[in-house]
């Protein structure tokens, strides 16, 4: 039992972060009818979701063409965002850490 928190150590201490908590990676794209799922990762912890709609005509109050336009990208090219990183907001609801996309600092 003693050598569980040696374990435990190591295991922590393979856990590299982008150096702050500002930015997060989007690890993976999913698909649902008119949305678009966008996972974001943090080291050694499990993604959270943010769904953003995928309209039928484009507008400037578009959350997802504002992602899309930050990054150079256009309607077709959304998998392009997986590996890219992306400002978030993070705040405690519910005495769960949450992370959003902060769409304004893009």
């Amino acid at each position: 039992m003693d050598g569980d928190i040696y374990n435990t150590a190591e295991a922590l201490d393979s856990v590299r972060s982008n150096g702050d908590l500002d930015t997060v990676e989007i690890v993976e794209i999913t698909e649902e009818s008119h949305e678009v799922c966008l996972h974001l990762q943090l080291p050694g912890s499990p993604d959270f979701e943010q769904w953003l709609n995928r309209p039928p005509v484009w507008g400037a109050n578009c959350d997802l063409k504002r992602v899309l336009d930050a990054y150079g990208l256009g309607p077709d090219d959304v998998e392009q965002l997986v590996g890219k990183q992306v400002p978030v907001n993070r705040e405690v609801i519910d005495g769960t850490l949450n992370f959003e996309i902060d769409i304004e600092d893009l």
